[in-house]
């Protein structure tokens, strides 16, 4: 029996008596002791919610869990683990997939046998709707808070720092917030001012550099000139949206402003006026081959971008957005007609080549290849397994070093076979996959050459993988072969 297990605290659990990490550790090394089983392997995640499964020792847990490292996870509560039902449900099936079992030690059940999951079930529900009614006492606790306007209960932003419950300017940042101001009085956009910022250094308040988005975001926010908004935002799964404006809570002259209203408003302006302009980004059926470019400097995306002089004279690129929205690689375009004009005449010239002779690159997508791939690695990782379980047995002299030579030997040998199935199996996708794109090509080209343009770029997506740019000259196609 190999045993892991996993501790857990959130931040506001810490000081609570009987969730501590290292009580939580004596309690599953003292159960598997009564128990008779193997002091566990522990995991422990110091400041991490149950209100989703991102935790890294967690996921570290499970990537153990998929190699069969362990057959039984114990927890000492069942909302150590997770508080979300469907969470729960989720992790037990994973792994019951992967041969390991689990067991609460204060819950007193395990999942392998019935009455233990529906213990499993009863209790996540249970678990779930505490953490529901816990999340809305705190809700409405917060906005009790910030409507007396005591105290800051938000994370502040770029420009000032929360001590003690209040606002307080924070002088190194508040400088750069005005000079970024002074910029966009001058004209400059939120994407030179990120540029600017990150050609000096300079970092966001997580210390990330700065994105054409962020730096509109903070030059939007109120609490640059003193008022204090909360309420504003809320989330929805991994989606953030924003609440009815009567909905805010908002309380003016909260604290110590970086800008005078003035500036402020007149930023306003200036991006209100930018917005209704016309977009350099335009509909994105004006251009083919979006999603599908890779620049090859960054590995980052290239973009369909509108430009034109004096109003005159529309020119229609593919630019580096790792350029456009954070000022890095460097500033490369290919013209668009070009580009898609170079990608459909290689497709048409697929449609009448020799597919023994069509030298492209593909790659495969569909279930069957991963199956047969995931088979033979499986195998591989079963003869890693099979190979220690041996070296094992010898140490503790259960068998001689003539029987460990020739299972190395017959494990040496089945893995050599196993590895040349997995070359077998990459040079017959390759080979294969030439008459596939080529048939699939056939059947798609009037598509292709459709004066639809959005039924054009569907059918481009069906063929391409997706398409290396680099030096904006250099142009590699991979290819879907399934």
């Amino acid at each position: 029996m190999r045993i892991a297990g996993y501790i857990r605290v959130s931040t506001e659990e810490q000081a609570e008596k009987g969730f501590s990490l290292d009580e939580q550790r004596e309690r599953l090394i003292s159960y598997c002791k009564a128990m008779g089983w193997p002091t566990p392997t522990i995991y422990e995640d110091d400041g991490y919610s149950a209100k989703d499964l991102r935790r890294p020792e967690l996921t570290r847990l499970l990537g153990d869990v998929k190699t069969e490292k362990y057959t039984l996870i114990i927890t000492t509560k069942l909302d150590r683990l997770s508080r979300r039902l469907f969470d729960i449900l989720s992790v037990i099936d994973y792994l019951e997939k992967h041969n390991c079992s689990y067991v609460s030690a204060s819950e007193s059940f395990d999942t392998t046998t019935p009455a233990g999951r529906m213990t499993l079930q009863m209790l996540g529900m249970v678990a779930e709707f505490e953490r529901e009614r816990i999340s809305e006492r705190v809700r409405d606790n917060m906005r009790a808070i910030a409507r007396k306007g005591e105290k800051i209960i938000s994370r502040p932003c770029y420009g000032y720092n929360v001590k003690n419950g209040i606002m307080e300017i924070n002088i190194e940042e508040a400088l750069v917030v005005k000079q970024m101001a002074k910029w966009a009085l001058e004209g400059h956009g939120a994407w030179d001012i990120a540029k600017r910022l990150n050609d000096r250094g300079i970092a966001t308040k997580d210390g990330k550099q700065w994105h054409d988005r962020v730096v509109r975001a903070l030059l939007k926010r109120e609490t640059l000139v003193g008022d204090f908004v909360y309420n504003r935002t809320y989330r929805k799964g991994t989606r953030i949206f924003t609440r009815p404006e009567e909905e805010w809570i908002r309380i003016e002259n909260h604290h110590d402003p970086i800008l005078d209203r003035d500036t402020f408003d007149a930023i306003q302006k200036i991006f209100q006026s930018r917005k209704q302009s016309a977009s350099r980004y335009v509909d994105e059926t004006n251009y083919l081959l979006t999603g599908l470019l890779v620049c090859t400097h960054c590995g980052g995306k290239m973009v369909g971008r509108k430009d034109s002089k004096r109003g005159k004279n529309i020119y229609y690129r593919y630019v580096c957005n790792t350029y456009m929205k954070k000022g890095g690689c460097y500033f490369h375009h290919l013209h668009r007609d070009d580009l898609e004009s170079v990608i459909i005449n290689e497709i048409k010239r697929i449609t009448t080549a020799d597919a023994n002779n069509l030298e492209i690159t593909v790659v495969k997508t569909n279930s069957a290849k991963k199956t047969n791939k995931t088979d033979i690695y499986e195998q591989l990782h079963k003869l890693d397994l099979k190979a220690q379980r041996q070296i094992e047995a010898y140490e503790d002299d259960l068998i001689t070093a003539h029987d460990l030579k020739k299972a190395k030997e017959r494990i040496e040998k089945d893995r050599t076979r196993l590895l040349e199935q997995l070359k077998e199996l990459e040079r017959s996708d390759q080979k294969n996959g030439g008459d596939v794109v080529r048939q699939k090509a056939k059947r798609l080209i009037d598509d292709i050459l459709s004066l639809d343009r959005a039924k054009s770029k569907n059918a481009i997506r069906q063929l391409i993988h997706h398409v290396d740019i680099s030096n904006a000259s250099e142009v590699v196609i991979t290819w879907h072969a399934d």
